[in-house]
């Protein structure tokens, strides 16, 4: 009876974890100038990459596409979680509906992203980065039959320190 009385509480217990209301959002708080003032200054790494992914014996690259790279925060970590449902990597389907977010994107977020767009084999670099945790996101996307949109987004979240060439690829 002790053994049955402990195992429903333990039950319970996780019940309760399972249904208990999420943590506030780092998404609904502004993100601090503070913990993004360091990704606007000069640094002497590059972040480079290509993006690519199969459909059959078909290769598509993110040609055309915009890649861009973001700080580490609160708010990015919230964000690429919501979008990719982790914060290290990740790739969501182009057939799936954009994640909308209330508040709009915070001002800090936009303004300390970087953005170039992929070459036609699908590269894309990004010089003079400073030394920190960023976040790298594009999109491959293409027509598929009935004029379905295929392909998606992804993310890598890459450490860039002391000067380095990083290489992503992606997904």
């Amino acid at each position: 009876a002790i053994l049955a009385a402990s195992l429903a509480a333990a039950g319970c217990a996780q019940f309760d974890q399972a249904f208990a209301p999420p943590p506030p959002s780092a998404l609904s708080r502004p993100i601090a100038a503070s913990e993004v003032d360091w990704s606007r200054k000069v640094g002497a790494n590059t972040v480079s990459g290509i993006a690519s992914m199969k459909a059959g014996a078909t290769t598509h690259t993110c040609a055309g596409q915009a890649a861009n790279l973001l700080p580490d925060s609160a708010y990015a970590r919230a964000r690429m979680t919501a979008i990719f449902g982790n914060d290290t990597r990740g790739t969501r389907a182009a057939s799936l509906a954009p994640v909308k977010f209330e508040s709009g994107d915070d001002p800090l977020y936009v303004s300390t992203l970087r953005r170039t767009t992929c070459d036609a084999s699908g590269s894309f670099s990004f010089p003079r980065v400073p030394d920190g945790v960023w976040y790298v996101t594009t999109s491959v996307k293409w027509d598929g039959p009935g004029d379905r949109v295929e392909g998606g987004s992804m993310m890598k979240r890459v450490d860039v320190r002391g000067g380095k060439l990083v290489k992503v690829t992606l997904p």
